[in-house]
């Protein structure tokens, strides 16, 4: 005789959603809402937003606060030299694996980071000199004024903007230091470098030929409907370029971080 069946009780655990259930393999989540924060996009966050703040300040110093566009033009100089050495520290701390070879006098060597660290710093060393030729040449045209408050102490925050940056993103409990090779990390800061030295030549063009009733047609009927002071040969070319450099280290800012 046969006895009344029941439906079988699951396991537990059997059933429910594998996402978030550690008993059927799945991700626990980080809270009863959503996942564990990653800490590389809070990385990725923090860059980005300590870049555009710092384009926004140098933005609404030369519009609002009557910095000298000069200052503005060489602290992109500045900035490029700061990152040149945070990328050579960068170079010689990296503790990932490196493939690539150097050739030094017609033979190959393994690459090192102390190799790498040498190279890059004479080969970005030019390009920096050649940036300096031109920034320089714009910042006097249009004025400058090397004080310590118009150009001593930006300096000095936009140090300690990449040093929290680098000690978040690089040398954090995620950072990029164990992963990224060292030849990696030294190709990093090249394509903004690039864009914005051809930005520079774009500027000293402008500057050449005069941005206001006497520059190009197209830029002065867009500078036409902005206030007088704004339409200085200086404040157009700071703007611009500042234009050019926000899109420029968002795409950079965010691809470099990403990578692992």
């Amino acid at each position: 005789m046969t006895g009344p069946s029941y439906p079988s009780t699951p396991a537990y655990g059997e059933g429910a959603p594998r996402r978030g259930n550690s008993f059927q393999g799945g991700r626990p989540l980080g809270s009863a809402y959503g996942d564990a924060p990653d800490p590389r996009r809070r990385g990725v966050a923090l860059a980005v937003a300590l870049s555009v703040a710092w384009n926004l300040v140098a933005l609404l110093g030369v519009l609002v606060l009557g910095w000298p566009a000069g200052n503005v033009l060489l602290l992109f100089w500045v900035e490029n030299a700061v990152l040149g050495v945070v990328t050579l520290v960068k170079v010689v701390t990296a503790q990932g694996t490196s493939t690539t070879r150097i050739t030094v006098n017609g033979r190959p060597r393994e690459g090192s980071p102390a190799l790498f660290g040498v190279f890059f710093t004479f080969h970005y060393g030019l390009f920096c000199l050649v940036h300096l030729v031109f920034t320089g040449f714009v910042a006097v045209a249009v004025g400058f004024e090397p004080t310590f408050a118009l150009l001593g102490l930006p300096v000095v925050l936009l140090v300690v903007r990449y040093a929290v940056e680098t000690a978040t993103t690089w040398f954090g409990p995620d950072g990029q230091r164990r992963t990224l090779s060292a030849s990696t990390a030294m190709g990093q800061p090249y394509p903004r470098i690039i864009v914005l030295h051809l930005a520079v030549l774009g500027a000293f063009a402008l500057v050449l030929s005069g941005t206001g009733g006497t520059g190009p047609g197209w830029l002065t009927t867009l500078t036409a409907p902005l206030p007088p002071a704004w339409r200085d040969d200086g404040v157009v070319v700071v703007a611009l370029l500042l234009t050019v450099k926000t899109v420029v280290d968002l795409v950079t800012t965010r691809r470099v971080l990403r990578r692992r």
